[in-house]
């Protein structure tokens, strides 16, 4: 890992000197891990990638400023955590419109039919349908504990390295996430057999 650092610090060196080789090399650096946190933000791949796009042309324009207060990674995880939340936000802002799952044809709810959970595809079935909602609960859950959640469960980062990501303190990001895991099991409830 410090090595890495190491090796991060002599690319910002260079790229800070107008080297743009030396940016394409810590583009490649952080390429796959800055994909799969805006993809675990968004769950979307083209989404993930558009969101990441724009965290690299924000890196691009205020790595001159980064003062390396802080690890590089940290820095250019909290700009793609950002970019990912601007992303959902203007998503939320253009989709207004839901659909009801199982609405019948006078509006109503329905209750959907019971399966019989012993035959293997119906038990694929429903671990497919709690996988789902267990998504849309991640995805539903307030901006934050989402963040926290994702980077914790989804990307194994630790909570220092989540606090300083989130521009927080790890209390701070350990509330979140037992508030988190509040809601999802309060969301899931119906799932409980």
């Amino acid at each position: 890992m410090a090595i890495e650092a190491d090796k991060h610090k002599e690319l910002i060196k260079r790229i800070k000197q107008g080297e743009r080789p030396a940016f394409d090399e810590l583009i490649e650096s952080f390429k796959a891990k800055g994909f799969a946190i805006a993809f675990n933000m968004i769950g979307n791949a083209e989404d993930a990638k558009d969101a990441l796009q724009e965290a690299f042309i924000k890196m691009y324009f205020g790595i001159r400023g980064f003062q390396e207060r802080s690890q590089f990674s940290t820095w250019f995880y909290r700009i793609v955590v950002n970019c990912s939340l601007d992303f959902l936000r203007k998503r939320k802002r253009a989709n207004r419109v839901f659909t009801e799952l199982f609405s019948g044809q006078d509006g109503s709810l329905k209750e959907p039919e019971a399966i019989d959970i012993k035959s293997e595809p119906a038990k694929i079935l429903i671990d497919n349908e709690i996988n789902r909602c267990l998504e849309e609960c991640i995805a539903g859950l307030p901006e934050r504990q989402k963040a926290c959640f994702i980077l914790k469960h989804k990307n194994g980062m630790k909570i220092e390295e989540i606090a300083q990501s989130l521009n927080c303190n790890p209390a701070t990001v350990k509330v979140h996430l037992f508030r988190a895991v509040g809601n999802l099991k309060k969301s899931m409830s119906k799932y409980k057999v």
